[in-house]
């Protein structure tokens, strides 16, 4: 079936229980191993939406998401090209804005899960939490685990402790949360959005997704620019900070002298640490 915004695929059932949106640039080969993830998971794949919103690659993508996603027994699928964006946020901000599960998912396609990571998750969502995140496997010459603690406001406040796969509710989007521009930390300004609209987190302590750390990671590139993106991080989301943290942040922003832009990663929480120090 055509529409004009990309390829679907039919399904019985009215509306998915799972929408998972995967941006794209470049990631070709990767494709085959992302989507079969997807389809290796222990739930039936006719519950689940699969959309592909590329940004403008030049690798073969986009023929290859066409070839291989009608050839899937997924529920759903879609096929989305756009210009070129530049950024994850608003290309994952486009495949949202299709989706129609009741639980949502951004994945990243050099990124795989493992076959438990929606069961267990759906089953978080189930008993009452809105955000769900896991430990996970990080690939680069070798494998190790990342494991991650429980939530608390003040640690996501201090530095990322989300995995960049978690499953949300569709509630929070409805509620205008959105991945945005101005900060290369965009999953983790994200998860800033859902804990101000009350959303409650849960932290699945296996390892269910596969992470490859690889030289193309835009992460790897948005760390260059660590100090200005955490100031923006605070000053979008203000009432997550206390009012040094945001002076700190205004200091950052506007290069005062004697602002300590802290360790990359790190957003100053303690009045200490936030103080706006004069250059010795």
């Amino acid at each position: 079936m055509q529409t004009a915004q990309g390829e679907t695929g039919a399904g019985a059932m009215p509306f998915p229980q799972v929408s998972i949106v995967i941006p794209n640039h470049n990631y070709a080969r990767f494709l085959p191993g992302c989507f079969g993830s997807i389809l290796a998971q222990r739930m039936n794949p006719q519950r689940l939406e699969v959309i592909f919103v590329d940004d403008a690659s030049s690798d073969g993508s986009l023929e290859l998401a066409r070839e291989l996603l009608p050839a899937m027994s997924f529920g759903w699928h879609e096929v989305i090209a756009l210009p070129r964006q530049g950024r994850p946020g608003p290309v994952r901000n486009a495949g949202l804005a299709r989706a129609r599960g009741q639980a949502l998912l951004t994945l990243d396609p050099d990124d795989e899960l493992l076959p438990d990571f929606l069961p267990r998750c759906l089953a978080a969502l189930a008993a009452g939490a809105d955000v769900v995140y896991t430990d996970y496997l990080v690939e680069d010459e070798g494998t190790r685990i990342m494991r991650l603690g429980a939530y608390h406001k003040l640690l996501l406040a201090n530095q990322n402790i989300l995995s960049p796969t978690a499953l949300f509710s569709r509630r929070l989007w409805d509620k205008g949360a959105r991945f945005r521009g101005d900060t290369t930390y965009e999953d983790w300004d994200f998860w800033i959005q859902l804990a101000l609209l009350r959303g409650r987190f849960a932290h699945v302590a296996q390892p269910l997704y596969r992470y490859r750390l690889h030289g193309g990671n835009y992460s790897i590139a948005a760390r260059q620019a660590d100090a200005l993106s955490k100031a923006h991080i605070v000053l979008d989301n203000r009432a997550f900070y206390p009012s040094w943290t945001q002076a700190w942040a205004e200091g950052v922003l506007y290069g005062e002298s004697g602002v300590d832009p802290l360790e990359r990663g790190l957003i100053p929480i303690l009045p200490e640490h936030a103080a706006r120090r004069l250059a010795v």
